[in-house]
């Protein structure tokens, strides 16, 4: 790995948080690794920290790291084992950060399915549009009418009220199954970290395997039907 002064000057110049992660294939664990050592006089000179401190690598060794300054906060840091997707650990975090809400739309309907049907048609039969019509009335005359009383019958029996909708989600496949695989991957999770056992290890492995399985299928599957579309 190498150092070029001009992207560290870079990352320390900005005004909004920085986070540096990957694999940066340094043995960080190793602290008679000479490269190791630089990598942490280089954190130290820029007032910046490693936060990784379990093994990334299905053969051991802290490679895959996440870096950030001092004052910044990061929780949460977890380690998943190694062999679930390639040979190093997915290594996640928490951090506070704003997002934007989801758009959203909006629109003008009626429940028409809420009103009485009974009552809506002798509103219509009692209403000037049921009555005789003069062979004289013009034709913008009898739209008027039409108009002004149709809507007069809409807002009595079903008011415009303002229906919200959030934006079509990005990932229209993930459906009841794919939640499903997910509670069942997030529950073997939690018995791992909290008894460490080997077996446990096992079923969290096998049961993430399935889950990007499953990912896959829906995926594929979906995108193969709207092309045939």
């Amino acid at each position: 790995m190498s150092y070029r002064p001009c992207c560290r000057e870079v990352l320390v110049a900005f005004s909004c948080p920085v986070l540096v992660g990957g694999d940066v294939n340094i043995h960080v664990h190793d602290a008679t690794d000479a490269e190791a050592r630089r990598l942490q006089e280089l954190l130290t000179s820029f007032d910046m920290v490693q936060h990784v401190t379990e093994p990334t690598h299905r053969q051991g060794g802290t490679l895959d790291l996440i870096m950030t300054f001092a004052d910044f906060q990061l929780d949460e840091v977890s380690v998943d084992p190694a062999g679930i997707t390639s040979d190093h650990s997915l290594v996640r975090c928490r951090l506070t950060a704003d997002v934007d809400p989801a758009p959203t739309t909006q629109r003008l309907v009626r429940a028409w399915r809420r009103a009485d049907r009974d009552s809506l048609r002798r509103a219509l039969e009692a209403s000037q549009l049921c009555q005789p019509v003069s062979p004289d009335a013009a034709i913008d005359e009898l739209f008027d009418t039409y108009d002004r009383t149709m809507r007069d019958i809409a807002d009595r029996f079903a008011p415009l009220h303002t229906l919200r909708r959030r934006a079509d989600r990005r990932t229209p496949w993930f459906d009841a199954d794919c939640r499903e695989a997910r509670r069942v991957c997030h529950r073997c999770e939690r018995r791992y970290r909290r008894s460490r056992s080997v077996t446990d290890r096992r079923h969290w492995i096998d049961a993430a395997r399935r889950r990007f399985q499953l990912y896959r299928q829906k995926k594929e599957a979906y995108w193969t039907s709207r092309l045939a579309e």
